[in-house]
């Protein structure tokens, strides 16, 4: 008798998870990815098209690719879950399995900081990480802020690695000394969940480098038409270009499933990541 395993999202988990999958289950089992997007980019390549270093299409893989391996794609929303009866639905389509991976990663949430969408570029999407290209080819001098919206977020490395990024180009164009770059965090260190001696040495690295660091500064309101960020702490800043983190939360369609604990987030088995549903599982 075969089986279907059914797995929502197919970003690095995701793909990861179905070609794991494939290799350890009988020819006769469907593995089916189903993602919204035709295609799936590497996320880490999104600091190098910052830069001007890459190209969309150097990271840009179709997802039917996955045919060839033996992993079937649905390309569609998924736009409703049921994990008592192993049920979803793309776009409205209901699908049925014997075993569901939930791997639809974060969904960004600028709009829950007033102003944060109409002020800055967001370094986690395709579209942010092309248009801060774009700004950073036409920067001539002035202030950058790197900002982090919240104090939990997906790649903690990414934001200072972004920091990074920005100093050595400003140097390679003969603009840093003409440019103040400030990183602004809602969380106490770099890398937290890596400890307080990486935090260490990443604050080092980038303080080194001439980059302010200001952690513990949760953002509540930004003006945009004055270009003037407000913080929960009575501090303010100006900026003339603004990059940042947006806020996460689990999909609504993830949430309204009620796989979601008073966190925000799914919780599982740490050594299984089973949910509290049987066979449903979650990565990510």
């Amino acid at each position: 008798m075969s089986h279907t395993v059914l797995i929502l999202g197919a970003g690095i988990g995701g793909i990861v998870a179905a070609e794991t999958l494939r290799k350890l289950l009988p020819a006769s089992d469907r593995v089916i990815a189903v993602d919204r997007a035709g295609q799936h980019f590497f996320p880490p390549s999104l600091l190098w098209l910052m830069v001007g270093e890459r190209n969309p299409e150097e990271f840009s893989r179709p997802l039917d690719r996955l045919l060839r391996r033996g992993i079937e794609f649905r390309q569609g929303s998924v736009t409703r879950i049921d994990p008592a009866q192993r049920e979803v639905e793309i776009d409205g389509q209901p699908l049925r399995a014997d075993a569901l991976v939930i791997a639809l990663g974060a969904e960004y949430a600028p709009e829950a900081t007033p102003g944060l969408a109409e002020a800055g570029l967001c370094i986690y999407t395709m579209e942010g990480a092309t248009s801060i290209r774009d700004a950073l080819a036409r920067f001539s001098g002035g202030r950058i802020v790197v900002l982090t919206a919240a104090p939990q977020y997906k790649c903690p490395a990414a934001p200072y690695e972004t920091a990074l990024l920005v100093d050595s180009y400003l140097r390679k164009r003969g603009l840093r000394e003409k440019t103040e770059i400030e990183f602004f965090a809602a969380e106490p260190r770099p890398m937290f969940v890596a400890g307080p001696e990486m935090g260490a040495a990443v604050r080092g690295m980038v303080e080194e480098r001439g980059i302010a660091y200001h952690p513990e500064h949760q953002v509540k309101e930004i003006d945009p038409a004055n270009r003037r960020i407000s913080f929960a702490n009575g501090v303010s800043t100006g900026y003339d270009l603004l990059l940042y983190v947006p806020p996460h939360r689990a999909p609504a369609v993830v949430r309204e499933a009620g796989l979601t604990n008073e966190s925000g987030w799914i919780p599982v088995d740490r050594h299984t990541l089973q949910t509290k549903f049987e066979n449903v599982f979650a990565i990510g």
